[in-house]
């Protein structure tokens, strides 16, 4: 029964005129679905063979629709069909919203300065407490049979002086280990143990601390830079996003309500609006 009409409809997609009578192309109960409808939604440019799948199968979920809608309309009470207040409602919300957002894209000033975060962190330090250990470090890891070696180079490891350790990273460079540098980012304690076996969350104090790891047969260098423990402020530089997420939000919310306070005395001011 459909052929005709997605006959007509593909031959009619080379067309540029729509039919000024928009005949109807399908019917349910008292409700037609017009030519205008179909065009909407199946794209002049897809393929005659796309063009009438598409159309097919709108034409069917259109007349399934219906027939769900008007055994609605049959079977509920008045008082369960009174949708205009809520339709209203959601109409005013939708456009209420498309027009701060408007107003927001052309007016929020999204730029923060460096003081402003700090200054926005040190006041709400408490509010990003650390869910976990995290810290700052440099390990490695060497397997060598030869003990004087190895003690060697813990001692100069250990020792903790530059020229001591230039001498190491050379040694580690003739043999092909590579350092794990993590001094310029945080890391979580857990990600640190999926690399060297910590056994106790070692006192880290301002100057850091160097220790070894231990088994049979390998041992961890570790350099710990810093340590920061959970539950304590995180570092600036890991919520600095959160920060400016919060401080544009708040930026956002003033702008809203600021238009609003001036729109309103504007309005009050011409006389558009009064209480009776």
């Amino acid at each position: 029964m459909l052929a005709p009409v997605l006959g007509a409809f593909v031959l009619g997609g080379c067309a540029t005129d729509v039919d000024s009578d928009d005949p109807p192309i399908a019917r349910a109960y008292d409700q037609y679905l017009r030519w205008s409808d179909l065009r909407q939604v199946v794209p002049m440019e897809a393929p005659p063979e796309d063009s009438a799948a598409m159309a097919q199968a709108f034409i069917n979920n259109w007349l399934h629709q219906q027939v769900e809608l008007h055994h609605a309309e049959v079977n509920l009470a008045a008082s369960q069909k009174e949708f205009e207040a809520e339709l209203r409602d959601y109409r005013n919300s939708l456009l209420l919203f498309a027009y701060e957002e408007a107003l927001v894209r052309q007016r929020l000033d999204t730029l923060i300065s460096s003081s402003e975060m700090e200054s926005y962190y040190q006041a709400n330090s408490s509010n990003f407490d650390l869910r976990d250990d995290i810290l700052r470090a440099r390990w490695f890891r060497v397997q060598d049979e030869d003990r004087r070696v190895l003690k060697r180079m813990e001692e100069r490891f250990l020792s903790g002086k530059p020229e001591q350790m230039r001498e190491v990273e050379i040694q580690l460079a003739e043999k092909g280990v590579a350092i794990t540098d993590r001094s310029g980012s945080w890391t979580t304690l857990e990600e640190l143990r999926n690399e060297v076996p910590l056994t106790e969350v070692p006192t880290v104090g301002p100057e850091g601390k160097r220790l070894l790891v231990r088994n049979e047969t390998t041992t961890w260098f570790l350099d710990m830079l810093e340590l920061r423990p959970r539950h304590g402020p995180a570092p600036i530089e890991l919520v600095r996003q959160d920060i400016r997420t919060t401080i544009l939000n708040q930026r956002k919310l003033h702008l809203i309500e600021q238009m609003r306070k001036d729109l309103y005395r504007e309005a009050s001011n011409t006389k558009d609006v009064e209480v009776l």
